[in-house]
């Protein structure tokens, strides 16, 4: 973002940044328009380029708001349980996924955001968007005891990335559908605790 953005009054910023975050959160990158932007933001396109210099520009800046405010809450969520998150693989998912649930009910447009990456061509808009996923993930999931694994945990906490897209498309499709933030949660938990309960039976070494 250009400098001209962080100059302006607040309120400003944030019509700009809601207006982007429901566009990009709504539609994928290449069907999403600044014309809407814009028009939602009360802003002319002309104005908008002096704080953007692409569309990507835009899209980057929004998609690195919607992670830092997703792992934020899980580690302001942390400290206020003043509880260690698990060791275990399995119960730091789960206590995890029960902190981001009500992050996602409360941002379905950064939620959207962040399911839309997956639709990404494989290009270098890609990849970033991906590295500013990795490095808050890898913090979030340091420091699991690995010792009582039967495979390696790379590949296990790649088949745990899996379906944790599988649950935010869900929960998505849930608020899409009308649901209540009940409904959804419910639905959220009894999915994550089928796969864990999968899981244990064959991701531990006998004993």
């Amino acid at each position: 973002m250009k400098q001209a953005f962080f100059q302006l009054f607040p309120e400003k910023q944030k019509a700009v940044l809601t207006a982007a975050l429901t566009e990009f959160g709504t539609h994928d990158f290449d069907a999403a328009s600044l014309d809407r932007v814009v028009a939602s933001a009360g802003i002319s396109k002309g104005g908008l380029y002096e704080y953007i210099s692409s569309k990507e520009e835009l899209y980057l800046y929004c998609m690195e708001q919607s992670w830092n405010a997703l792992y934020l809450h899980i580690k302001q969520q942390v400290a206020l349980s003043e509880t260690p998150l698990p060791t275990d693989i399995l119960d730091r998912f789960m206590c995890i996924s029960r902190i981001a649930i009500d992050w996602y009910l409360q941002h379905p447009d950064m939620l959207g955001l962040i399911v839309r990456i997956a639709r990404l061509p494989r290009d270098g808009l890609s990849v970033q968007a991906q590295d500013v996923f990795e490095s808050h993930f890898a913090e979030a999931f340091a420091g699991l005891n690995v010792s009582t694994l039967a495979y390696p945990v790379e590949q296990l906490i790649d088949l745990l990335k899996w379906l944790l897209a599988k649950t935010r498309k869900d929960v998505l499709l849930e608020i899409d559908a009308g649901r209540s933030s009940e409904e959804v949660r419910l639905a959220y938990f009894k999915e994550w605790e089928m796969f864990c309960s999968v899981l244990r039976k064959g991701i531990y070494q006998p004993g």
